[in-house]
């Protein structure tokens, strides 16, 4: 029974010492390489639990960024709702080289634009003026050739009605220069009194207003012979359309 005990132990029964030497190292070997093999199989299993986790990691970060940034059509949508709301339509000052398709205007399109906001522009002011209860006095060139267009436009008014034509430009350099007896000479003078007479709206508030300020920039005197002369012809006016 001993022996049958001494084989069933170690099966080395019949075996050398250099013989069992040998099954003894490589019994040995077997269990470091299932040992080795435990350790590469638990590392794996960690490093396949922790993978997981850096792009869990990496998903989140990614997500943080995205908060981060600003839509920017929303960011836009909050300025122009801050920004005050305008009741006059803006007019660029220079034309747009493109147009609302995004094409490219040529020189003379930009050109016919431009002229276009000037006129826009021009239009704007004056309303405003009108709106505040003033007028827009259109300044004429003092030229010898416009003097004496606006003479001959007077003098057929007084003359001939029939063949006269209203012209607000030859109107409009006589009333600049109504109190200037060198331009106006004293014969001509009584019929322009009588064509201011006509005068109805914007035009003859504005020589009324002109008359008056002329008086108020004189005072109480005295007063040079030209000044004099300037100041006569202002209180005529005013008397004859206030």
């Amino acid at each position: 029974m001993a022996k049958g005990k001494s084989v069933e132990s170690n099966g080395t029964e019949g075996l050398g010492s250099e013989e069992m030497e040998a099954v003894k190292r490589k019994n040995n070997n077997e269990e470091e390489g299932e040992e080795e093999q435990s350790k590469k199989m638990k590392i794996q299993e960690e490093a396949e639990q922790e993978v997981p986790e850096v792009v869990v990691k990496q998903k989140k970060k990614k997500n943080k960024h995205k908060k981060k940034k600003k839509n920017p059509s929303t960011e836009d949508a909050r300025t122009a709702k801050a920004q005050p709301e305008s009741t006059e339509t803006p007019h660029p000052a220079v034309a747009p080289e493109q147009d609302e398709d995004g094409k490219e205007l040529s020189v003379e399109e930009q050109r016919v634009l431009q002229r276009k906001l000037k006129k826009l522009r021009k239009k704007e002011a004056k309303a405003k003026l009108r709106a505040e209860g003033k007028t827009v006095e259109k300044v004429v060139p003092a030229t010898p050739q416009a003097g004496q267009n606006a003479l001959d436009y007077l003098t057929c008014w007084n003359d001939n009605r029939t063949a006269w034509k209203f012209q607000k430009v030859r109107q409009t350099w006589l009333l600049q220069q109504m109190f200037d007896s060198e331009k106006i000479s004293d014969e001509i003078f009584p019929a322009l009194l009588s064509y201011i007479e006509g005068l109805r709206g914007a035009a003859k508030d504005t020589t009324v207003e002109k008359a008056e300020a002329l008086v108020k920039s004189f005072g109480d005197g005295p007063w040079a012979k030209e000044d004099e002369h300037k100041m006569h012809r202002a209180r005529e006016v005013i008397q004859l359309l206030s």
